[in-house]
């Protein structure tokens, strides 16, 4: 190929006459500053990617798996009751009347262990709460009364039929099978569950109407007798029941059963002395069936919450707001009561769950609105004030609580709340937000990039 002869001339003339290129110095650190950034900003996204791909199973996985949270203990091993007692949320249950608990939420393994204190929540699911480290049991016991039909709301004040025993190793409900519309009698009873082992010890199926409601159920002070109340009922089908007469009947620790002609809110000695709440009064019935005595109650503020003595000679009523206890004497017309403020200025109730000795006992006061509640040491004798020992949610429902586990000088201890299982809701909030993160971080990147290539075009 052959070359111009004066085109050599040509392009040094015009070399000389273009001005020379001015390249800053730092050119090639910028240059190589900004292709640093764009690859961290890659790499940022390849790490944002992965971490959410590596994550995302495992909080689907700690957000769908709903099995009860293992608390980490305060590293003490010993029995006792949680200073604060915590609501279950709602959205761990709600398997409503017609329904099962799920399986992952709910047991029905009814070895628990000892318990500290019991109770059922509004949509009837009880509710069981270690002494040891205060794990929560939420459990699926067998034919619960409460799982045929029946709400919370409708037993006599607001009290499941469900009582722990005062030692925490045996917990007494009532059951009931599922009604019919064909006129057969409902099979109903108590049944008794040892704690420990999670195997029924007792049976105690009951007869008379359409089928026995049990409405309350009681231990005496040590655990050697049964007690319960309820009615008989003159019809009880799927769409409704309704009551026909009040019963009232003891089981003595070698079975024996004694059922009395009177209803209400039903306490029961060791020596199988019982007092039976109704109409403003008390009746107490004596084992070797002498005549019942009676006892009035002047206190208009007083309620059928009930809890008898250790030595049996007081029981401990609930009432409204203007006193902090009220007893009364089982062996004379005596009626004991103790002025005290609620918490703050609203109206308030208390409700004895058992003494800890023949001087004090536990009692809980919650307040009418359903708010923070809290359980007090309160001494017989007025000269010694009232102690709170423990708060309660206002999402926790009427208590039964292992009174042999509280004493004065430690009455409660320090347990872990529970972490509870997420709600669906907050997993596909936290899963959601996760790959809006991303989708953040991957656009910023992309706009850092668009810009650096830009720049680099001008």
């Amino acid at each position: 190929m052959s070359t111009h002869p004066q085109l050599k001339d040509l392009l040094e003339q015009a070399a000389e006459t273009v001005p020379p290129a001015e390249v800053p110095r730092d050119t090639w650190r910028r240059g190589r500053r900004r292709h640093h950034r764009s690859l961290a900003l890659r790499a940022a996204a390849v790490v944002g990617v992965v971490a959410l791909v590596a994550v995302t199973p495992g909080l689907v996985d700690r957000a769908t798996d709903r099995s009860l949270p293992q608390p980490a203990g305060d590293g003490s091993s010993s029995l006792g009751l949680p200073d604060r007692l915590h609501e279950v949320p709602s959205y761990l249950g709600s398997g409503g009347e017609r329904e099962r608990w799920a399986d992952d939420v709910v047991s029905d393994d009814l070895a628990t262990g000892t318990v500290a204190a019991a109770w059922v929540t509004r949509a009837g699911l009880p509710v069981l709460v270690d002494a040891t480290d205060g794990t929560y049991h939420l459990l699926d016991l067998p034919d619960f009364l409460l799982t045929s039909g029946l709400t919370i709301s409708w037993f006599p004040g607001d009290a499941p039929p469900l009582a722990l025993s005062p030692d925490g190793d045996h917990l007494a409900y009532a059951y009931a099978w599922p009604a019919t519309d064909d006129g057969t009698a409902v099979p109903s009873g108590i049944r008794v569950v040892d704690l420990a082992t999670g195997e029924v010890t007792r049976d105690l199926p009951l007869e008379g109407g359409a089928g026995v409601l049990v409405t309350q159920v009681s231990w005496s002070p040590a655990g050697s007798w049964l007690a319960w109340s309820g009615f008989e009922t003159s019809y009880w089908t799927t769409s409704g029941l309704n009551g026909s007469k009040a019963v009232t009947e003891t089981v003595a620790p070698d079975g024996t059963r004694r059922r009395l002609p009177a209803g209400g809110s039903t306490v029961v000695d060791d020596d199988g002395t019982t007092a039976v709440l109704t109409g403003g009064q008390v009746r107490v019935h004596r084992p070797d069936g002498a005549r019942s005595a009676r006892r009035p109650i002047d206190i208009l503020e007083a309620t059928e919450a009930a809890s008898l003595a250790p030595d049996g000679s007081r029981l401990a009523l609930g009432a409204q707001e203007g006193y902090d206890l009220v007893t009364v004497r089982l062996d004379r017309d005596e009626v004991s009561t103790r002025s005290g403020e609620g918490p703050g200025d609203g109206s308030w109730s208390v409700r004895p769950l058992g003494w800890v000795d023949d001087a004090v006992l536990v009692q809980r006061t919650p307040p009418a609105s359903g708010d923070e509640g809290r359980l007090s040491l309160v001494p017989v004798d007025g000269d010694r004030p009232v102690r709170d020992v423990a708060a309660l949610d206002g999402g926790v429902g009427p208590l039964s609580v292992a009174t042999d586990l509280v004493t004065e000088q430690r009455p409660t201890v320090s347990r872990p709340a529970p972490d509870w299982p997420w709600s669906e809701e907050r997993w596909v909030l936290t899963v959601g937000l996760g790959g809006l993160g991303l989708l953040v971080a991957g656009g910023l990147a992309w706009l850092v990039r668009r810009r650096a290539q830009r720049r680099s075009a001008r």
